[in-house]
C-alpha cells in the first residue's frame, strides 16, 4: 500500500499539479502569455501550456472550459496592460506633439514584445468576443491620442479620421515586426507626419471639432 502511494505521488509529479487554487489559475495566465506572444494562438497546444504552468492539462479546461477562453483571458489582460503603458508614457512630455509621438514610441516597444500575438489579432484572429476586447483598447487609444490636444469628447467623424490614421499606422508596425522592409524610424516618422494631414481634411466627413496649427 506505502508503495502504490509513492508511485501515485511521483505520477502526479510528473503530470503537473492536479490541486486548484487562485495561484494555479495565474500559472496557467503566465504559462499561456509567455506562449501566446512567441507563437500564434492556433500552434499553441494546451498540453504546452499546461507543461509550462506546471499543472495538469485538466486543470486549464477547469478554470477556462476552451483554450480560446483562456486566450480571451490573456488578452483582456494584455489589453489593460497597453492602454496603461500608453498613458504612463504619454504623462511626461509636454506638447501634444512629444505626446503623440510617445505614443507611438511606446505602442511599438510593446508590440515588439508580442509580436505572433499582434500579427494574429490585428488580422482578425479570435473569437468575437476576443476582436472586441482589442477593439476597446483601440478606442481606447483613439480618445487619448485626441486628448492630448484637448478634445475630450470628439464627434464622430473625426474619431472615424483618427481610427483611419491609427490603421495606417498599425499596418506599419505589421510591415515591420513581420521583418518586412519598413524600419521603426521610418514606421514613426511617417505616422507623425500624416496625422496633421489627416485631422486637416477631416472637415470633408463632417468633422469641425478637429485640432488646427498642428
Amino acid at each position: 500500500m506505502g508503495v502504490g502511494v509513492v508511485r501515485a505521488a511521483k505520477s502526479t509529479k510528473r503530470g503537473g499539479s492536479t490541486s486548484g487554487g487562485p495561484e494555479s489559475r495565474e500559472k496557467i495566465i503566465d504559462a499561456a502569455t509567455r506562449l501566446f506572444t512567441q507563437t500564434s494562438f492556433q500552434d499553441v497546444p494546451v498540453e504546452e501550456i499546461a507543461r509550462l504552468a506546471g499543472v495538469a492539462h485538466g486543470l486549464v479546461f477547469h478554470y477556462f472550459g476552451t483554450k480560446a477562453k483562456l486566450y480571451e483571458a490573456v488578452s483582456k489582460i494584455a489589453a489593460d496592460r497597453l492602454d496603461q503603458l500608453h498613458i504612463d508614457a504619454t504623462r511626461q512630455p509636454r506638447t501634444p506633439n512629444e505626446k503623440l509621438r510617445a505614443f507611438l514610441v511606446s505602442h511599438m516597444n510593446a508590440v515588439e514584445q508580442r509580436r505572433a500575438d499582434y500579427v494574429f489579432h490585428s488580422r482578425g484572429g479570435g473569437t468575437p468576443a476576443i476582436q472586441a476586447i482589442w477593439e476597446k483598447s483601440r478606442s481606447n487609444a483613439i480618445h487619448l491620442v485626441l486628448g492630448f490636444f484637448n478634445i475630450e469628447k470628439p464627434s464622430e467623424p473625426l474619431v472615424v479620421a483618427t481610427r483611419a490614421w491609427l490603421g495606417f499606422y498599425d499596418e506599419l508596425v505589421l510591415e515591420w515586426i513581420q521583418g518586412r522592409r519598413v524600419l521603426p524610424d521610418g514606421v514613426i516618422t511617417a505616422s507623425l507626419q500624416l496625422f496633421p494631414v489627416v485631422m486637416a481634411q477631416a472637415h470633408v466627413l463632417g468633422a469641425d471639432d478637429a485640432p488646427q496649427s498642428l
